[in-house]
């Protein structure tokens, strides 16, 4: 069973009556009251849509590719004489 939350946050929105009357036979439909419905179903399709962005900005490699990426990432950087000066101009911001 799901763990009661404070309900302190209010979110208010207007919609004509036939939109009304059309969710409300819906949460009927569902056992469910009209803010629970809405909700509920809010809450499912801002789940799919953080999922379909989560796939879609999600880089897939092959084991190679993630090895040599690893390897590359691993790998002990050299300090040059640039990449020194480089740090230094950056520490004294």
């Amino acid at each position: 069973m799901e763990a009661r939350l404070s309900k302190d946050e209010v979110i208010n929105t207007r919609v004509d009556k036939e939109t009304k009357d059309f969710l409300k036979r819906a949460a009927s439909l569902a056992g469910l009251d009209l803010s629970s419905y809405i909700i509920a179903k809010a809450k499912e399709a801002a789940a799919n849509d953080i999922i379909k962005y989560d796939q879609a900005n999600r880089i897939l490699l092959s084991k190679e590719q993630f090895d040599f990426t690893q390897s590359v990432v691993d790998r002990t950087a050299k300090v040059t004489p640039k990449l020194a000066e480089a740090l230094k101009r950056h520490r004294k911001k």
